[in-house]
């Protein structure tokens, strides 16, 4: 018998009318002979409202107790979602991520996935129960509950796909696909009927908010298909799958933005270099994503971070002053990352100077532009952006859905 994992996110369990709607996707699925696993989001702004009652009391949380914390939400979406299946006839089970065998590393508030002890979840299935778990949460080897970081319910999905060897994993959100940017700000963004792993990813890691990239990463590791649809409509959403594949003659697939973005300037280094690659280490050692840029004529060692992982970053920067020998620490708040995504962009200098000329043509104060074998990006100011993504999009011709069509 097929396996199909189906994740619900936040705004698709966001009332119990939902919960209840998304039941019936479920059913859907197992009325068709699959033996059907389902992975939940807490419901609706849960997280936040967690995150806020702990901004009440402190401001430096125990990441422990902030993991015991975030987890319970998760929680709450199983079981309401379990009785609704219940409710309707069909036999269901709901585990929180420790109880599906989800094992992680010890970074807690943004684990990685280290193994997964699927024999629990196999032995409902043969019962012929769904089975629901709590996405974007594991456990320690030491036994402490951890989460994924925001978005960690598409990596639970995702892995637990993998181990289960399922045909297909089905990511349902509020679009109804993977789009050239985001539709919700850039007006002519074009929904993609199918995309590689390779180009998700890339469009995934530059900021495009629909999958996160370690879900596609578990998918393209062990070959299982993903299908982002929407919740609330019917569709076939984007496939994604196999290799990658020429776009016809678009050099461009797409326009990402980060919107919240803090950049930090580390002054006067005696080895910028070495820092650089330290730094990395550091930084990759944590899960903490950045973009570094050598000054050398401010002999600085420039960072794109999150705004999320500030109070983190400069904890380990302080902690290496003595051995990186900096003068001191500046930041630039109330900016964002703009970027055209494509494949071997590095080796096209054309995109990036075609990208400069349209922010400059369009009044954009570009702050920083910075390239990789997959994107150039500018760092603009945040009130900025949408203008800047949409200049873009229509600059490099993604204005046109007809030049969508082509598939993997």
């Amino acid at each position: 018998m097929s396996t199909i994992v189906q994740k619900f996110g936040g705004t698709s369990v966001g009332s119990v009318d939902r919960i209840k709607k998304m039941a019936d996707r479920v059913i859907e699925e197992k009325k068709k002979g699959h033996d059907v696993v389902v992975v939940v989001s807490a419901m609706g702004k849960t997280t936040d409202t967690l995150v806020k009652l702990v901004s009440d009391i402190t401001s430096e949380p125990s990441k422990r107790e902030m993991d015991m914390l975030l987890s319970t939400g998760e929680q709450v979406t199983i079981s309401l979602l379990t009785m609704s299946l219940q409710q309707k006839g069909v036999e269901a089970v709901s585990f929180t991520g420790w109880q599906a065998g989800i094992q992680t590393d010890s970074i807690l508030g943004n684990a990685h996935i280290q193994s997964i002890d699927s024999r629990r979840i196999l032995n409902e299935l043969n019962k012929g129960r769904v089975v629901v778990v709590a996405g974007f949460q594991g456990i320690t080897e030491d036994g402490t509950i951890s989460t994924l970081g925001r978005g960690g319910s598409d990596i639970t999905a995702a892995a637990l796909a993998s181990a289960l060897k399922a045909d297909r994993c089905d990511i349902y959100t509020d679009v109804d696909g993977v789009y050239t940017s985001d539709p919700r700000f850039v007006q002519k963004a074009s929904k993609i009927s199918s995309l590689s792993f390779d180009d998700m990813q890339s469009l995934a890691s530059m900021g495009a908010g629909v999958l996160h990239p370690r879900a596609v990463k578990h998918a393209k590791k062990h070959g299982i298909p993903i299908i982002v649809k929407s919740s609330f409509e019917k569709g076939s959403g984007t496939l994604i799958h196999g290799k990658s594949k020429q776009m016809g003659y678009l050099p461009v697939l797409g326009v990402t933005f980060e919107e919240h973005i803090i950049r930090l300037e580390i002054l006067k280094c005696e080895d910028t270099g070495g820092l650089k690659e330290t730094l990395m280490r550091e930084l990759a050692s944590h899960h903490i994503q950045a973009d570094i840029y050598l000054q050398s004529c401010r002999g600085s060692v420039s960072l794109l971070i999150k705004e999320q992982d500030l109070q983190e970053v400069i904890s380990i920067v302080n902690l290496e002053k003595g051995n990186w020998k900096y003068s001191g620490i500046e930041r630039k708040e109330g900016l964002s990352k703009v970027s055209v995504v494509g494949q071997d962009i590095k080796s096209q200098p054309a995109i990036k100077l075609n990208m400069c000329k349209l922010l400059l043509e369009n009044a954009v104060r570009v702050k920083l532009v910075g390239e990789s074998a997959i994107s150039v990006t500018a760092v603009v100011e945040k009130s900025q952006v949408h203008l800047a993504a949409n200049r873009l999009h229509t600059g490099f011709g993604l204005d046109y859905e007809a030049m969508m069509k082509a598939s993997v």
